[in-house]
């Protein structure tokens, strides 16, 4: 019988195991790469049929995954794709795309300085302050009824909220929501089956029973 170190590090995921289904990932299918894959508190609003916006009562954590298209070297990507959804609702999808030519028109209206291939990087860095400081830095994220979206980054100080950055989203085809809501139901099966496989072989190592 192996010592008990030995048998619970059986327990960790082996992100070989896994490879295989998140190649089927509909979001990088066509060659993008995931740089930054994270669940944040996020404030939510919603247009209605009135036009007026209602906000929900309570932050929703909201997943953001940051994936970037890149062809030849890592500094010269082709485009960035940001993906926003929600593990209540298969159904809320949304992403903000940006091509090098798309580029110009974003960093001119939101008089940005970075070139494009900072984009990704900036975004992430963003992100990140939100998560590490929601007292100091809010996310802002407003659906309206023709299904764009957009998400605001503000900088919460003692007198004023100062916009930092926004990204604009759609919402996803129903082709591609189709294929995504398949993923997420297989990704989960094996999972699961990799689960009650492992906490079978534990339990055999447990009780001396694994050869």
């Amino acid at each position: 019988m192996k010592s008990g170190t030995s048998w619970l590090n059986s327990m960790q995921m082996n992100p070989i195991d896994f490879a295989e289904i998140d190649y089927l990932d509909p979001a990088l299918k066509d060659g993008h790469k995931i740089l930054y894959d994270r669940i944040l508190n996020i404030n939510i609003r919603f247009q209605d049929r009135f036009s007026e916006v209602q906000e929900l009562s309570q932050p929703e954590p909201i997943r953001l995954r940051d994936n970037v298209l890149l062809r030849g070297i890592d500094s010269n990507p082709q485009s960035i794709k940001i993906e926003i959804s929600s593990e209540k609702d298969l159904f809320f999808l949304f992403h903000h795309e940006a091509t090098v030519n798309g580029f110009t028109q974003i960093k001119a209206l939101q008089n940005l300085q970075m070139p494009f291939k900072d984009y990704a990087q900036i975004a992430i860095a963003t992100l990140n302050k939100v998560e590490q400081n929601y007292n100091g830095y809010g996310a802002i994220f407003q659906v309206m009824l023709d299904g764009s979206a957009r998400l605001e980054i503000n900088q919460t100080t003692e007198f004023r909220s100062v916009h930092m950055i926004h990204f604009d989203f759609h919402q996803v085809e129903e082709s591609f929501l189709r294929q995504t809501i398949v993923f997420k139901y297989n990704q989960q099966r094996k999972e699961i089956k990799y689960l009650t496989q492992s906490l079978g072989e534990c339990r055999m190592r447990a009780t001396g029973t694994f050869k």
